[in-house]
C-alpha cells in the first residue's frame, strides 16, 4: 500500500505513450507502466525501497500531513464591476439560466481548467 501522497498522469516520449505516477513526499520516487496500475505498482516498490534506504542512510524521512477541509455551505457574497455584473447578466439570460447556475458553471469550468 502505498503510504504517502501522489499524484498520476500520462506522458509521451518518442510517440510511445505511458503512465507517471509521482511521490508528492519523496524526492525523486516515481513509478511509470503502460498503465495507471502498473505505475502505481512500481511506485509502490519504489517507495518501500526509497524508505529503507532512507533509514538505512540516515536521510530525513517526511512526515505525512493530513489536509484538512474546511466545511463550506456552498453560500458566498461576490463583488464585480458593474459592467462584468452586466454582461454576465446578459450571457445568462441568453443561455436561458439564472445567474447564479452562469456563474456556478464558470467557476466549475475554471476549476476544471486548473485541475490539469
Amino acid at each position: 500500500m502505498i503510504k504517502y501522497p501522489f499524484k498520476v498522469y500520462q506522458t509521451e516520449n518518442e510517440g510511445h505513450i505511458f503512465w507517471i505516477a509521482k511521490s508528492g513526499y519523496l524526492k525523486g520516487c516515481v513509478g511509470q507502466g503502460d498503465n495507471i496500475e502498473e505505475a502505481l505498482a512500481e511506485l509502490e516498490e519504489n517507495e518501500k525501497a526509497w524508505l529503507e534506504t532512507a533509514k538505512e542512510v540516515g536521510i530525513a524521512i517526511p512526515e505525512i500531513s493530513v489536509e484538512r477541509f474546511e466545511d463550506y455551505s456552498g453560500k458566498m457574497t461576490l463583488r464585480l464591476a458593474p459592467f462584468v455584473h452586466m454582461q454576465a447578466a446578459m450571457f445568462a439570460q441568453r443561455e436561458g439560466i439564472s445567474l447564479n447556475q452562469y456563474i456556478s458553471n464558470a467557476v466549475v469550468s475554471q476549476n476544471a481548467i486548473m485541475n490539469l
